[in-house]
Order: C-alpha cells, then structure tokens, then sequence
C-alpha cells in the first residue's frame, strides 16, 4: 500500500508541475516577460536616422531656443524636446554628437553627424533612454487594449500586440514615435467606452496632431458616440477649433502654419493621392480618397452605434489608408492595435494577419540595408557592411520586376480583406442600440 502511495506521488506532482509550466507559458506574464526581454535586447543596439533627426532637432531648440520652431510635427517635436531635457544629465558629453543640419529642410542629417552618434561612448544607454517613450507608449497601449477587450479574449489580444513583428520593429528597432499618438487614440476609445465619449474626443484629436492619421478615423469615432446631428456638427466645430487654436498659436509665434507645412512640404500627406487611375484623357482619380468617402457613407446610412462600431470603422479606415497609398514601413503599426481586438476571436482573421506581418518582413526588403541590416549599426559598421544588401540579394532570386510587385500586392490584397472584415465586423451588431465590448464578447 505505502509502494503504491509513493508511485502515484512520484507521478503525478512532475505531471501537475507540467501542466503549471504550460499554464505559465499562455498567460499574460509571459506575454509581458517575452515581450519586455525582446525590447530590452534590442533597444541598445539598434537605431535608425530618424530617431537621431527628431533628437537632434530637439537639442538644437534646448540650446537656441524657438521650441516651437519645427511647425511640420510641432506636438511631436514638443514632446521629445521636454524629453531630452529630462535625460541630458543621464548622457554625460553628448552636447556635441548632435547634427546641426537635422533642422534644415532638404538637407538633414550628414553622414560625419551620424557616425559622431555611433561614435558616442555611452551609445547603448542614449539608444535606450531615446526609445524610453515609445517603450512607455507601447506597454500603455497593451493595457488599454485589455480594457477594451473581453476578458477571456485579453491575453491573446496582449499577445498579438505586444509580440507583434510589427509593433517590436517599429518601437524597438526602427525607433519611431507613432506608438504615442496611437495610445492617444486607444485611451480615447476606453474613455468612450466608459461612457465618457466627448472627453475621449480630446485624446483622439490630440493624436491627430501628434500623426495625421487618427484624423481619417475622427468622423467614425463622432458618428458612433451620436445623440443626433446636431450633436455631430457640434463635436466637429470643436475638433475644428481646438486644431485652429493649436494652428494660430504656432504661427503666431513662428510665422507658420503647421496645416499648410504639412499640405505643401509633407510627403506623406501628397502619398493619399498618389495612387490613382488615369483615365483615357490623361486625368488621374485618387483611389484612396474614393475608397474612404465611399465607406464612410456607407456607414452613414448602416447608422452604426457604440465602441464596436468605432473600433471596427476605425480598423478599417487604417487598412485602407496603408493598402491604397504608398507608406514607408514605420506606419504599419498604426493598422495592429485594433486590429488585434478584430482577428483575436477568428482564425482565419488571424491567419490573414500572420501572413500580413510575414508579407511585411519581405517587403521590408524593398528599403534594402537602411531598413534591415543597417539598423545594427551600433553592433558595429564593419559587420553591417559585410551583410549583403537584402534588395540585392532578393534580385538574386527573383527579378526586382516580378518580387516587389507581387509582394506589395499580396500584403495589399490581404490588407483590404481584414479592412473588409472590420468593416462586416463592425456593422454586424445591433445599430439600435450601443454596444458595449462586454456585452458582445468581441465575437
């Protein structure tokens, strides 16, 4: 009797411990531990120019003042200037390993400036207290997601953001400062779904003018949380004021305007309407601009109500904005936070977005070195030269003519499935009424 005692002791406190382990791993501490290790690793030894511009830009205002100087991304610009005097103590000689050109439109950036960075004995601490926001922005964003999230759907929405390639690259490695206005965003959507929607209307319009994006997303978010038309004009005169204030007080105290920076000198605005057909006479039509309003009367007349309505619209309008316009990598991030809360509770929705982020990683071979190997610098130039350019190397295997195309278009064409799914997701409830995350379950 005791032989049989030991036996089933011996055999079932290693089978419990298993089972305690495999629990361990699928819960949301794991999530956390993995996902905190893997920025931790990589922060200190990656960096991007971008990340030494907007530095460089904000100490150059910390030693000649005009804080308000950079009217392209004032709010932006703002926050990494208090940042940087917050850190300087931190950098012992770093007066000098800034660029004196980075403010300088056309020019920016000179390679004797960035090799000056490298060269900065405390590199990996810089590059880590750098990249402290975005680390901050990107744990931010995970807990409101859990928030808005059923609970038994939180760990997997925490995984799909906080493990994401796309999110890791953008805030970890790339070092870009998106992370902010989008948890700008989600806490303006937990703040409505905690029926607080006109106070959430603050965060949401803020984030605008940290990055324009959240701004395609503002009429889904004011025609989710209505009480009636009135009510719509109203929200949208004040989101119009506050943009107006922010706007007159920069060019009165610069002399410009950061609305008209941006519609004249900024890219990226021009990039939404840079894909179009042309018709027989030589005349393009904008497909994005098309696409967008389209949809966005569509959802008028479907009348949807409530945090899932704004969610799914919201998810939609980003999948398009980076399908039907060119992008540069850094701005995918904006199309996986609430995406996550979508494909969470769907395999085939999560299957489009794993082939998404692995379409992703291939077309990030499309910037060659300057968005891949080059990243490592700070492990050293010499191993970084000594890597083959990844554009290169693709024509290698496949003409630039035939991978790049079917690339874009594959990552495209999965992109404006899950914009699709988000927008069946969102529409399918009740518009009579509000829904709330809980009562639907996300399903």
């Amino acid at each position: 009797m005791i032989e049989v005692t030991e036996r089933t002791t011996t055999t079932v406190q290693p089978l419990r411990q298993r089972r305690s382990w495999r629990r361990w791993l699928v819960s949301p501490a794991a999530v956390w531990a993995l996902g905190l290790a893997v920025r931790l690793l990589l922060m200190p030894i990656s960096f991007h120019s971008d990340l030494y511009q907007i530095y460089s830009r904000s100490a150059m205002m910390l030693e000649q003042g005009g804080w308000f100087s950079w009217s392209g991304q004032v709010m932006v610009q703002l926050l990494h200037t208090l940042w940087l005097a917050a850190i300087r103590w931190l950098l012992p000689g770093s007066d000098g390993i800034w660029s004196p050109y980075s403010g300088v439109a056309g020019i920016g950036a000179q390679p004797q400036d960035l090799s000056r960075f490298l060269a900065y004995p405390d590199l990996p601490r810089a590059l880590f207290l750098l990249k402290l926001p975005y680390l901050a922005a990107d744990a931010t964003i995970a807990l409101l997601l859990q928030q808005l999230a059923a609970p038994r759907w939180r760990t997997r929405v925490l995984a799909l953001w906080w493990l994401n390639p796309i999110t890791i690259y953008t805030s970890a490695v790339f070092g870009r400062h998106d992370a902010i206005a989008i948890a700008l965003v989600v806490l303006g959507l937990v703040l409505a779904q905690r029926r607080r929607p006109l106070l959430g209307l603050i965060p949401v319009v803020l984030g605008g003018l940290v990055r324009f994006f959240p701004l395609f997303i503002l009429p889904y978010y004011i025609l989710a949380f209505r009480r009636s038309w009135r009510e719509v004009l109203g929200l949208l005169i004040l989101a119009g004021c506050v943009w107006l204030g922010l706007d007159t007080l920069v060019l009165m105290r610069t002399g410009a305007s950061p609305t008209l920076t941006l519609l004249n000198d900024y890219p990226h605005v021009r990039y939404l309407l840079a894909i179009a057909v042309v018709d027989a006479n030589g005349d393009p039509l904008p497909i994005f601009p098309v696409v967008y309003l389209a949809m966005l009367l569509s959802w008028i007349r479907r009348d949807g109500r409530g945090i899932r309505a704004a969610v799914g619209g919201s998810a939609a309008t980003l999948l398009l904005l980076i399908a039907l316009t060119p992008f540069n990598p850094q701005y995918v991030i904006w199309t996986v936070p609430l995406l996550s809360l979508i494909v969470a509770t769907d395999l085939r929705r999560l299957l489009a977005h794993a082939a998404q982020v692995g379409l992703f990683l291939l077309w990030l071979a499309r910037w060659g070195s300057s968005a891949t190997w080059s990243l490592f610098a700070p492990l050293g130039p010499a191993l970084v030269q000594q890597l083959p350019d990844p554009q290169l190397l693709a024509a290698a295997l496949l003409p630039t003519t035939v991978w790049q195309p079917t690339v874009r278009a594959l990552f495209v064409g999965a992109s404006l499935w899950l914009a699709w799914e988000a927008y069946h997701w969102a529409v399918a409830c009740d518009a009579a009424r509000s829904v709330s995350v809980e009562e639907e379950g996300w399903q």
